[in-house]
């Protein structure tokens, strides 16, 4: 038989699987444990059925071929002959090829086959097949079909870590301080230290430090305790003369607050800046002035405020310090101001309100508490935990929470991040010993969970057998 017409014969037997197998209890056989398995560079192929039941005439047999079959490629195995008395003895004679079973002469209840071959890559994926010829008197064949069929895999699954995340508890705030701050530059007539509300650009101006102040005034949760104003004053004139002008344009900043909302004189800090070169030189290193080295070499020196001036006056030809006059300087003129408030507490419930409106007025461990009432890993639980690291970007256990939310989700580069500011506890150590197991970084991972364990973090003794048991997954798909 050629090899196409042997895979036609294949493919139209497997389209009448179903008819087949039923067609197979015609002679009592039933097949048992026909599988494949991958030895190392060798296939080995077994399958066993009982004989007991099994009742052949002299004159008849039956052959059991394994096969391999994928796409254009085949690989036949050893028949295996189950012969009655006088078919085996024909057998034998003619030197057939295949093993020979005689039935039912001295035969166990059970026979097992198994036959070695080499291993080909076109084998994975392939189907194995098991057939089955009844042939009668003469070797004239009577039916042919198939009894089993699989499809072979030897794609082992990777073993799938699920690490145990610990989130820590942030500390209770006893007492909630919050600060709102801002700036307004308003307007001055010349050497004036007057605030006219209706000057220039004064209206919105003075409307924006309102606004702050009544944010938090107008809350019935918040307290305000302190209020400070930082007055600056841009650096063309006299030293002298701007540090009157920017202490008494302070002032008068305090002033209006205090008369608008009657506030005791007590809960004012005011400051001054006469000068404001700090501003400048930030401005200019951001900029492409012409000049630019020259005018932050100024900036630099050590001299008196008055000499700095007159020397960015007589640098080129006067035209840099024209541009700065007009172009930098009113933003230089401004006043800087903070409302520091105390927030009282919440309950869960009102908690979960704030949370909506204001979450700057919760504290963390708020937060935490508002997290744990939702399913852990949920998108509400989740939720809670960015919006923590909004509202607190520097602390360590919000680093440290919302890292281990973007493990959860896969965002390895996120959770990186994160836990640069996370701090070096033994959860945070923990933390990054999870990174580097999701990452592949599995000797560093080790490191860092045992070291987690040592420190009494309990959750890495599962995390270890987890990342071992991933190890040894990858190990196993190299052989």
């Amino acid at each position: 038989m050629n090899f196409r017409y042997t895979l036609f014969m294949v493919g139209s037997l497997m389209a009448t699987l179903g008819y087949a197998q039923e067609e197979s209890q015609a002679v009592n056989l039933s097949i048992n444990h026909f599988q494949i398995q991958k030895l190392g560079d060798k296939m080995e192929c077994s399958f066993a059925f009982d004989t007991d039941s099994l009742h052949l005439s002299s004159n008849r047999s039956v052959t059991l071929t394994p096969m391999l079959v994928h796409a254009d490629s085949m690989r036949i195995l050893t028949p295996l002959v189950l012969a009655g008395r006088k078919q085996a003895i024909q057998h034998r004679r003619m030197q057939k090829k295949g093993k020979l079973l005689q039935v039912p002469a001295s035969s166990p209840d059970a026979y097992h086959y198994e036959e070695l071959m080499p291993y080909a890559d076109w084998m994975n994926g392939a189907t194995l097949i098991l057939t089955q010829d009844l042939c009668g008197c003469g070797g004239h064949p009577l039916s042919h079909h198939i009894v089993d069929s699989k499809k072979v895999n030897f794609e082992r699954p990777i073993f799938e870590v699920k690490p145990t995340l610990v989130f820590m508890d942030p500390e209770v705030e006893t007492v909630k301080r919050r600060v709102e701050s801002g700036q307004a530059f308003l307007d001055f007539p010349v050497n004036q230290t007057v605030i006219y509300p209706e000057y220039r650009r004064n209206k919105q101006e003075l409307a924006k430090i309102r606004q702050t102040i009544e944010v938090v005034r107008n809350d019935t949760n918040t307290h305000i305790t302190h209020i400070q104003i930082h007055g600056y004053a841009s650096p063309e004139g006299s030293w002298k003369n701007n540090r009157r002008l920017a202490t008494g344009r302070a002032e008068a900043l305090k002033r209006y607050v205090c008369q608008t909302y009657q506030f005791a004189d007590s809960i004012f800090t005011v400051k001054a800046t006469p000068e404001d070169w700090a501003g400048l030189q930030k401005w200019v290193e951001q900029s492409d002035l012409q000049q630019k080295d020259a005018v932050l070499k100024i900036i630099a020196t050590q001299e008196e405020e008055d000499v700095k001036n007159t020397r960015l006056q007589k640098l080129g030809s006067g035209e840099t310090y024209t541009y700065l006059l007009k172009e930098v300087y009113p933003a230089l003129r401004h006043s800087d101001y903070k409302v520091h408030y105390t927030v009282r507490a919440f309950n869960l419930e009102e908690a979960k309100q704030i949370l909506k409106k204001r979450p700057q007025l919760l504290s963390l461990d708020e937060m935490y508490r508002i997290a744990l009432s939702y399913p852990k890993g949920s998108p509400s639980f989740n939720e809670v935990f960015d919006i923590a690291i909004r509202m607190f970007p520097e602390d360590p256990t919000a680093n440290l929470n919302v890292a281990l939310i973007c493990i959860q989700e896969k965002q390895y580069e996120r959770a990186a991040r994160y836990l640069q500011k996370a701090g070096d506890s033994p959860l945070a150590v923990h933390a990054r010993g999870i990174l580097c197991m999701m990452t592949g970084q599995y000797e560093e991972a080790a490191k860092l969970l045992e070291k987690a364990r040592q420190q009494g973090v309990t959750q890495a003794e599962e995390n270890l057998l987890q990342l071992k048991q991933k190890i040894e997954s990858k190990r196993n798909l190299l052989y």
